[in-house]
């Protein structure tokens, strides 16, 4: 049966690694410990799922292609990461700078290196490096945006299954209702499945949706660098 808790503790990790960061160090080793953990469940989640009707079956199978997709762009995004360490790490330290606050970061890692070790030329061969990965990371995103949509839609219609389930022990009493065994067999065939592959269908939307904005964040970091020139003289200019 599939595992509900899989995915528990993987948005908070997230969100609690960005908010625990005080330097390069610490940003990369989050940042390392959430790839860990999403390569991870990219393998345990891997391409089963639980039939029930042709319409939840359909949005299951496009569910698993978005998932394989995603995690390969992952694979393929951290094994450049790890390439190119010193950037990996700036990006992710950086992540939420205001564009102020990047050019003093860049100025700050720059500070007393060479050329040829300076951040910025660095970015920019990472972008060129990576600009197959972020178009196609692009294209999961919206792809991903319409899949949850579907789910949210599987959901509302069985949504008395679904609440059941997420009250945790309350879906055993529903099964047992009834006024014969019959129906309580019937019941529990009818459930079980569409309980079941829902919770598959919102992990997997959950491990694409992590690992699409792991990788979405860098992209935005090195397009805010590349752009940093002209908003700083813009602002001067006004």
């Amino acid at each position: 049966m599939f595992k509900k808790t899989i995915l528990a503790g993987l948005m908070l990790s997230f969100i609690s690694g960005c908010a625990s960061i005080t330097g390069t160090e610490s940003s990369t080793a989050d940042r390392a410990q959430m790839k860990v953990e999403l390569t991870e469940t990219c393998v345990t989640l891997g391409d089963k799922y639980t039939p029930v009707s042709y319409a939840v079956d359909k949005a299951s199978k496009v569910m698993v292609s978005i998932q394989e997709r995603q995690c390969a762009v992952f694979n393929s995004y951290s094994t450049l990461a790890a390439k190119h360490a010193d950037v990996a790490g700036f990006l992710a330290v950086n992540a939420d700078k205001s564009d102020e606050e990047l050019l003093i970061a860049m100025n700050d890692f720059d500070a007393a290196k060479p050329e040829n070790k300076k951040i910025r030329p660095q970015v920019e061969a990472y972008q060129q490096a990576s600009d197959d990965i972020f178009d196609e990371n692009l294209v999961l995103a919206a792809d991903i945006t319409l899949q949850v949509a579907e789910i949210a839609y599987i959901a509302s219609q069985n949504a008395t299954a679904i609440a059941y389930d997420a009250t945790g022990g309350a879906l055993d009493s529903v099964l047992k209702f009834g006024s014969n065994e019959s129906k309580e067999e019937g019941e529990a065939e009818e459930i079980v499945p569409i309980v079941e592959a829902y919770n598959e269908l919102k992990a997997r939307s959950e491990l694409a949706l992590d690992a699409n904005t792991l990788i979405s964040m860098d992209q935005d970091t090195i397009e805010q660098l590349k752009n940093l020139d002209k908003v700083l003289a813009e602002k001067v200019k006004a």
